[in-house]
């Protein structure tokens, strides 16, 4: 019989302090207009691939 491998893995949710989004530099104020905070990328849209926003990474 052959030998098994475990591999675990680890997901975490965690809220940033940051004044835009991780993947784009949209605002993360809250109390605007529905979907006034949204752009192609971080409403996933098709052909639009994400883009680290290095403001966050910087803060």
């Amino acid at each position: 019989m052959d030998e098994f491998k475990t591999v675990i893995g680890l997901e975490v949710h965690a809220e940033l302090d940051t004044k835009s989004k991780i993947y784009c530099g949209c605002t993360t104020e809250f109390g605007g207009e529905e979907n006034t905070h949204v752009c192609p990328i971080c409403s996933g849209m098709p052909g639009v691939l994400p883009m680290l926003n290095r403001k966050v990474v910087e803060y």
